[in-house]
Order: structure tokens, then sequence, then C-alpha cells
């Protein structure tokens, strides 16, 4: 999902490390707006920008940081094909901007407050200023703005895109930081262990429940952030649901499903698939149309057999949701005294 969690993973590693940023693409790339990795000083490093065409030449520049101390903005023209050519073999047709910046102890400390916001599912906008390397703000709806950064903040929208904003003399780069979705799957039979794995490794925090505890174990889904036994009521009490949430019911039980589903119906959450064929969905709601708000049947249409080939599927369409925007949010402006 995103880079960002990976880059937290490594963040508190001992020694110094550079973050390099994908700050603007132009054209198509492997990656977009907001992807990151890191590198360390024994050369090393975590996650990837491309397909492995820049990985090395970023490693030296990365080594230039480390020596001078001081960020750099990086550009790489993908559109040339000739053998010297960035994106030579790639597939790449665009050019790709590249923040490089140290990673100090105060960068360290912002990135973990915005880590605790977005476990609490909090929403986080950073700007970095690219005319003056090194400033940078966090800003969360109901919280105070963080960061180094000097003068005023501009006028923002608390929106999903990333990329570069020109406000008067000041051009800086936006992303936000969004909460990290989770999966909660009602039924924790055999076909549900290949949607935990297939979920885990794309980057959902996922969450099994299930009254049936020789079903519900750790050993069965050693990848499930969190193992929930009960039946329905005392399940539904233990969980605070999120508009960040995706839940997927498959007990293959029509009464716990149905108590699962009808529960679930005026929750405000992302996503609500029920696994089976649709006259099972209506049987569940005991009406005769389902809402336009529950995946079913779920899956993504690609004439999936058998429980991997379904967890791909659900995986599939999963992803289209999220990737969607939420919503546009009005804009609000944010000011720190100089």
């Amino acid at each position: 999902m995103e880079d960002f969690y990976q880059m937290l993973d490594v963040m508190e590693h001992p020694g110094e490390k550079v973050l390099a940023t994908i700050v603007r693409v132009k054209g198509s790339a492997y990656k977009r707006e907001g992807s990151s990795m890191m590198f360390f000083e024994d050369g090393s490093h975590a996650g990837l920008l491309s397909a492995g065409c820049l990985e090395t030449d970023l490693a030296i520049r990365a080594a230039e940081v480390f020596q001078k101390n001081e960020a750099i903005i990086l550009q790489y023209d993908m559109f040339e094909e000739d053998d010297m050519g960035w994106g030579q073999g790639a597939g790449c047709n665009g050019t790709i901007d590249i923040l490089l910046e140290l990673v100090t102890e105060k960068l360290t400390e912002d990135f973990l407050l915005v880590k605790r916001l977005l476990d609490r599912h909090k929403p986080v906008i950073g700007l970095k200023k690219l005319d003056k390397l090194g400033e940078y703000v966090f800003i969360e709806e109901e919280g105070e703005p963080f960061g180094n950064w000097s003068g005023p903040i501009p006028v923002i929208e608390f929106t999903s895109k990333s990329g570069i904003r020109v406000e008067g003399a000041l051009t800086f780069y936006q992303h936000t930081y969004q909460p990290k979705p989770r999966l909660i799957i009602f039924g924790a039979g055999p076909d549900a262990r290949p949607l935990v794995s297939l979920a885990a490794e794309t980057g959902f925090s996922v969450t099994v429940c299930d009254w049936r505890e020789q079903y519900c174990q750790k050993q069965h889904f050693p990848t499930a952030d969190r193992i929930i036994v009960g039946f329905p009521d005392a399940l539904l009490k233990q969980i605070s649901f999120s508009p960040y949430d995706f839940v997927v019911i498959m007990s293959h039980h029509f009464q716990r499903d149905q108590e699962f589903l009808l529960s679930l119906l005026n929750k405000n959450i992302r996503y609500l698939g029920v696994l089976g064929p649709r006259k099972r969905t209506k049987k569940l709601l005991n009406r005769d149309h389902i809402p336009s708000s529950i995946f079913s049947p779920i899956g993504a249409a690609i004439g999936a057999k058998g429980p991997v080939e379904i967890a791909v599927s659900v995986m599939a369409e999963m992803i289209e949701v999220w990737r969607k925007p939420l919503h546009e949010r009005v804009e609000l402006l944010w000011t720190i005294s100089d």
C-alpha cells in the first residue's frame, strides 16, 4: 500500500539514513508521487522507486547527501530510449523528480508522531519546501501543525492527492498520509487463510474473527495483526469501526453471517463484502434488493475458482475501492507565527 509504513519500520534503525521521495512525475513511471525508499550508511536500502533502473544511481547520490549533509532534488528523464537512458528497457515514459534528505532526529520524532495519529485513524498532510530544503510541516485536521517550518503555512486542500504546489513565491511538495487500511474478516475457515495472507502482504492490517476457536488461531493466520474469538455480539463490541475499514463476511454459517451483516449495515466503513451468491445475500438481508454499499458477490469478476483465486479477486476489488478518493474536503488555512 503506502511506502511510508515500510519507511516507519526502519526509521529508528541505528545509524544515519537518507530518505528518497518522489515529488513529481510527468508522464508515466513505475511509481507515483509520495513513493519513498530509505538508504543507509553501509550502502543498503529499503524499498524501491523504480523497476531497478534508478536505485544504483540513487545510492551514489545518497552517499553525497551523507557526506555534505545537504538535501538535493534529482530529475531523471525516462523518455530516453538509448543505452544510456534511465528508462531503457523499463517501459517508463516520463520524468521523475526525487528529493533526497537526511533523516534527522527531529524528522524521526515527527514521523513517529504522524504514525501515532494514523493509528488513531487521523490522516495527516505533509508539506516540504522545495526552495528551502529541510523545512517541512505536518498538519492534521484537529490538532496543531508540527515540524520545522518558518513563516505562514499556505492554503491547502485536505485531499489524498500528492504533488508540487506553488503559492506566490513559495514552492512546496504536498502529500497526504492515509491511515493504514484494515481488513476485518468474520469467518476463520480454511478459505480465509489465503485472503489474510494476501491482504497482509498488500499492506492491510488484518483482524480475523470467529466464534470457533479451533479455526480462529494465530497458527492458522500468522500474518494477522489481531485474532478475536467470540460470538457476533461479543465480537462487535470489541471493534471500533472507522471509514478506513474493509469488512468481509465469510463464515459459511447462515445465522452467524446474518448477525454480522445486519449489525454492520449502518457502520461507517469503506467496504462491506459478503461471500456467496447474491441470492444468499438477499436472504441474509431478508429483502429483494441488495444496497449498493454491499459488495455481493464479492470480488472482481475474473472467473475466480478456489480459495486462492477468490482471494486474488477480492483483493483486486478492495484495492480498487481503496484507490478511489474518499471525498473532497474544504480548503483550510493554517498559519504558524514567525
